[in-house]
């Protein structure tokens, strides 16, 4: 006799059914872990390197930076050193000189990555007016200045194959309208930097 909705008992016993064991399954663990581990580390790779130093190419691609004492050593009329930054994700420097007591302040800034970038970006600030084009200052491949500049305060902008770098120069003594005066100290120690930056 049998019971609906079950089988047939023929009275002998039914094999258990098999699954798969605790081996194989640790070894699909273990395979996929691997392979997720893997994408991880790609990626890693992929990313860690579109920014890093390494990229670096043009003129200045193995040139030793100068340091900010560097600099202020070569211009000698400079204020206190009262910063002194590198740049994270590119060979770089920010470098700050300021006389509390006269308020006057230098601030450099130099970036050194590649040729295209630092064109790209040269020209794209120059073409929305941030920066007025310096024709005859013949320094670097493109010179600029910032917009208004006056004897109180002024900048500088040069671009030079894969090397960006500005000179900021504020006076608040100074008289305004003599904006030559803060151009060509501007002038003078952004000439300073470029001769220490030129490869040996």
């Amino acid at each position: 006799m049998t019971t609906p909705g079950y089988p047939p008992y023929n009275g002998a016993p039914q094999p258990p059914k098999r699954g798969l064991g605790p081996g194989p399954i640790i070894a699909i663990v273990v395979v996929g872990v691997l392979v997720l581990a893997g994408i991880a580390v790609g990626a890693i790779v992929l990313f860690s390197s579109s920014g890093s130093p390494s990229d670096v190419d043009g003129k200045y691609a193995a040139t030793a930076l100068p340091t900010c004492d560097d600099v202020a050593a070569r211009v000698g009329d400079l204020p206190p050193k009262s910063s002194d930054t590198k740049l994270e994700g590119s060979p770089g420097r920010l470098c700050t000189f300021t006389d509390a007591t006269a308020g006057t302040s230098v601030r450099l800034d130099l970036e050194i990555s590649t040729v295209a970038r630092q064109r790209t970006a040269f020209d794209t600030v120059a073409s929305t007016g941030a920066y007025e084009l310096d024709p005859a200052l013949q320094l670097g491949e493109k010179a600029a200045w910032g917009l208004a500049p006056s004897g109180q305060m002024c900048e500088l902008v040069v671009l030079d194959s894969n090397a960006t770098f500005k000179v900021g120069v504020d006076t608040p003594d100074a008289t305004r309208s003599d904006t030559q005066t803060c151009k060509d100290r501007a002038t003078a120690i952004a000439r300073t930097l470029y001769d220490l930056l030129q490869p040996r």
